[in-house]
């Protein structure tokens, strides 16, 4: 038994780390490099574009089917493929189809300001979201002990607040950087600008997050 529960918060946490990868892979990566694929074999960017999206469909109605419930990430990614077919249904501009990409960073931009809101009213977010990773890796006792620092702990709630608004302002920045190169970028450099700039950027924040979070002994 004691095998069990020590092994478990750690299967817990490959499986939620594996579920991102697959996510990235199979919604990001492989639809780009299909675009990139079919464009070198000269299909036009229209179709090269529609591919991509049309490509990580199965993937999403697989997780939902999976899981047997549509939780946010499915729902937002349901709604930028609708979006894009239905776009690119309506006109055969190339760019409409690249527009999802807009779409997806305002979203972002949308939960970073969120983040920011929340250091100042209410608790800031990433008390939630660090509890929920705290349950994946120590359970849920594990996790309660963790969120209870907050209510006497002043170090704990300044490095949370810092944490989250660090995380809200890079999110909503990004988003803004992004839906400007989605309308400025010639249509076959978005993808590949876009998503190094935002991979790049978003390894550079979880660097510093981490080691803030062990700077101040914040980790969930």
């Amino acid at each position: 038994m004691m095998v069990e529960e020590k092994t478990a918060p750690d299967a817990g946490l490959r499986r939620l780390i594996r579920a991102n990868v697959l996510t990235v892979v199979f919604e990001v990566v492989v639809p780009m490099a299909l675009f990139y694929g079919l464009r070198a074999a000269g299909v036009s960017q229209w179709w090269a574009l529609m591919a991509g999206v049309l490509v990580a469909a199965p993937y999403v109605v697989w997780t939902i089917v999976r899981n047997r419930r549509i939780d946010i990430i499915a729902m937002v990614t349901i709604s930028v493929l609708m979006l894009s077919v239905v776009l690119g249904l309506l006109s055969d501009n190339p760019r409409t189809l690249a527009i999802r990409e807009g779409w997806v960073a305002a979203i972002g931009g949308l939960f970073g300001l969120w983040m920011v809101v929340t250091v100042f009213v209410g608790r800031p977010a990433q008390l939630t979201l660090g509890r929920t990773i705290a349950e994946v890796k120590r359970g849920a006792e594990g996790a309660a002990a963790w969120a209870a620092r907050w209510d006497h702990d002043a170090r704990f709630r300044r490095g949370l607040r810092i944490n989250t608004a660090a995380w809200g302002v890079v999110l909503a920045a990004s988003a803004v950087l992004h839906v400007v190169l989605v309308y400025t970028l010639p249509i076959d450099l978005i993808s590949l600008v876009t998503n190094v700039v935002w991979f790049g950027t978003l390894a550079c924040l979880i660097a510093w997050h981490v080691w803030y979070l062990r700077k101040e002994n914040l980790d969930a």
